[in-house]
C-alpha cells in the first residue's frame, strides 16, 4: 500500500514539475537578460496588441535586433511574439464577440487590418469561423458564416 502511495507521489510531483514549466516559466533556462529582453517584449505586446507593433519598436525597448528577441521569447513563452500578439488580438475579439460587438467593427478595433484576415487568423487558431463561434456562444439556431 505504500508502494503504490509514494508511486502516486512521485507521479503527482512530476506532474506538478511540468505545470509549473508551463505556467509562465521559460521552458529551459535562459539568462537574466534574455528573459528581461522576453518579459518587456511580452508586456509591450499585450499593452498595444490593437494598433500595428513594428520590430524597431521592440528593438528599441529590448536593445536587440530583431532574431535575437525571437529567439529568447519563443525560449521563454514557446512562441513567437508575432503569434502572441495574434492571439492577445483573438482573445480581445472574443471578449468583444461575448459582448455582442459587430464582426466589422472587432476586426479593427482588436488590430486587424480588415475583416477577412480577422477572420482567417480567428479560424486557423479555433477550427472556426467568428460568426460560428459567436452563434454557439449566444445559442441563436442560425449559425453565421
Amino acid at each position: 500500500s505504500t508502494g503504490l502511495g509514494l508511486a502516486i507521489s512521485k507521479d503527482l510531483a512530476q506532474l506538478m514539475q511540468g505545470l509549473t514549466r508551463h505556467a509562465g516559466q521559460p521552458a529551459k533556462p535562459i539568462a537574466r537578460t534574455a528573459w528581461r529582453a522576453a518579459t518587456l517584449t511580452r508586456d509591450y505586446l499585450a499593452e498595444n496588441f490593437a494598433r500595428p507593433v513594428h520590430s524597431g519598436e521592440l528593438e528599441a525597448i529590448t536593445g536587440l535586433d530583431r532574431y535575437a528577441l525571437s529567439r529568447h521569447f519563443r525560449a521563454a513563452f514557446s512562441t513567437s511574439p508575432h503569434r502572441f500578439l495574434v492571439m492577445r488580438r483573438l482573445q480581445s475579439a472574443r471578449r468583444m464577440i461575448a459582448a455582442g460587438e459587430p464582426l466589422a467593427q472587432i476586426a479593427i478595433e482588436a488590430g486587424f487590418s480588415d475583416q477577412s484576415h480577422f477572420i482567417r487568423q480567428f479560424k486557423k487558431a479555433f477550427g472556426m469561423t467568428p460568426g460560428r463561434w459567436s452563434s454557439l456562444i449566444h445559442g441563436s439556431a442560425a449559425a453565421a458564416a
